[in-house]
């Protein structure tokens, strides 16, 4: 029988707890805030504290009772339409890692888009097993990598009949969505799981006016980031998955090796929250917020100097769907990359974006968004346009970004893993070329890796990493984060 969506069982039992009034000998130590500091109370307040609490001992008992997450997460599963859906307190990030012990194991063969994020290519590291990547173009005015094609997934699963599963990451950081209906059938024609990183398409199924979502589109398992862009507190996320593919039993062991065994009720909770929310009101919230997001659009695309982007991206390869609630704004043409416009954003307007590359800003438009709000980011980007609309000695300057473009893959030559555990010495950047790097190199944001464990690091790696250190990109993943040095195997 379904499940009423309109029913939040974990925030009842949340509530349960508190209106009963018991007293606390389990963790937090802070004991429902009795013992917390003056300013941590002044912080997150009084009723923050009193929910503060982990599973065991609070909302149910301490003998590993789930009953009542496996029940919300039930709720879940039917409002995202999958057949198990997991809770998850680490992130987007814990559910890739989850999934890719799951299928694959060392010597097995996963293939992975070039623009999967971070939190893959770790996992690859975990498991042992060595990726096949397939490589997106990347959009020549707005320098952003676009989505695996068909053609290339087809390619792929021709090429590579020994891989576990494949990865596709839609929507991007940009809002860009590949197609997800065909790529899912062409891994299936051969038997192989289909696996989408969908952090950033949360709200996708709730509402008919967007992209069609993973687990609509045939995934066999995907992730979303409920504290993206809807109502889940920060690092909460879901792992959803269906049975056919893949082990499911063997899929729950690992989300329980990956995540901390004190999850945290008020991150459980928001989940719940936030799946009711959606499940009963998300395509008014989701249509308002489109309207609000064109309304914005339109009026920066008509300030000069900058640029908004919009729907025109689906003439780009491999581009089936766009979502419209992603703002992209480049003020290149104002001699700005996105991490000057970001702080003039921050320091004079008081306005806070998403995240800043060397090329644009990307602003996140939901539901919590009003008109107001976006007039507060139209007036800042006119006034700001005004201030800068003399941009002659600035434009080259800004232009050299994109010609910053990402280097392309050059060969795996060992597994991630391998590399990453064998022996390795630090070199200055210009003697690494022909060596076998033996650490990632992810620019954040997006947190794509631009070099990964194992691979050939080739001449354009170099000049491309040679070219970022000058310009003090920030960057994860090497001992070094000056860039003058890269670990190679020894």
């Amino acid at each position: 029988m379904p499940h009423d969506q309109h029913d939040t069982p974990y925030v009842d039992a949340v509530l349960a707890y508190r209106r009963r009034g018991f007293t606390p000998f389990h963790t937090p130590g802070h004991k429902l805030g009795k013992g917390a500091p003056r300013r941590l109370r002044e912080l997150v307040g009084e009723t923050c504290l009193q929910a503060d609490l982990a599973m065991a001992g609070a909302v149910e008992d301490t003998r590993e009772s789930t009953g009542l997450v496996r029940l919300a997460e039930e709720h879940a599963a039917e409002a995202w339409g999958a057949e198990r859906c997991h809770f998850l307190v680490n992130g987007s990030t814990s559910g890739v890692h989850a999934l890719v012990l799951a299928i694959a194991g060392p010597g097995d063969t996963l293939i992975v888009p070039r623009n999967a994020h971070k939190s893959l290519l770790n996992a690859l590291i975990y498991a042992g097993a060595t990726p096949v990547y397939v490589e997106p173009a990347v959009d020549p005015v707005w320098g952003i990598p676009l989505n695996v094609t068909v053609a290339q997934a087809v390619a792929a699963l021709r090429a590579h009949p020994q891989a576990k599963a494949m990865f596709v990451t839609s929507p991007t950081y940009n809002g860009l969505c590949a197609d997800l209906p065909a790529i899912a059938s062409a891994a299936h024609a051969v038997g192989v799981p289909f696996i989408v990183d969908q952090a950033w398409g949360p709200h996708l199924c709730f509402c008919p006016d967007l992209p069609v979502d993973a687990m609509t589109a045939g995934a066999d398992a995907c992730v979303v980031s409920t504290h993206k862009l809807l109502s889940g507190l920060t690092q909460s996320a879901v792992l959803l998955a269906r049975g056919k593919r893949l082990n499911l039993a063997r899929l729950e062991s690992m989300v329980k090796m990956t995540q901390s065994t004190s999850p945290q009720v008020l991150m459980y909770a928001s989940i719940d929250a936030a799946r009711q929310q959606m499940a009963t009101h998300g395509a008014e919230l989701w249509r308002a917020a489109i309207a609000e997001a064109e309304w914005a659009r339109e009026r920066i695309n008509e300030i000069q100097g900058l640029r908004c982007l919009g729907h025109e991206v689906l003439a780009a390869e491999g581009v089936a769907a766009f979502d419209p609630t992603r703002l992209t704004i480049s003020a290149l043409d104002l001699g700005h990359s996105g991490t000057e416009l970001e702080t003039i954003l921050r320091d004079d307007y008081a306005v806070a974006v998403e995240a800043a590359d060397p090329l644009a800003v990307i602003l996140n438009v939901t539901f919590g968004d009003s008109r107001k709000d976006m007039r507060v980011l139209v007036d800042a980007l006119r006034d700001y346009a005004a201030r800068f609309a003399d941009a002659r000695g600035r434009r080259e300057a800004a232009a050299r970004w994109l010609r910053l473009r990402p280097p392309a893959f050059t060969r795996q030559v060992l597994s991630p893993r391998e590399a990453f555990f064998a022996p390795s010495v630090a070199l200055p950047l210009a003697e690494c070329e022909g060596r076998v790097s033996a650490e990632s190199v992810t620019p954040y944001p997006p947190g794509i890796p631009v070099l990964g464990p194992g691979e050939e690091i080739g001449a354009e790696t170099v000049a491309y990493l040679g070219e970022a250190a000058r310009a003090q990109l920030k960057v994860h993943g090497p001992e070094d984060l000056s860039l003058r040095t890269l670990r190679v195997v020894a």
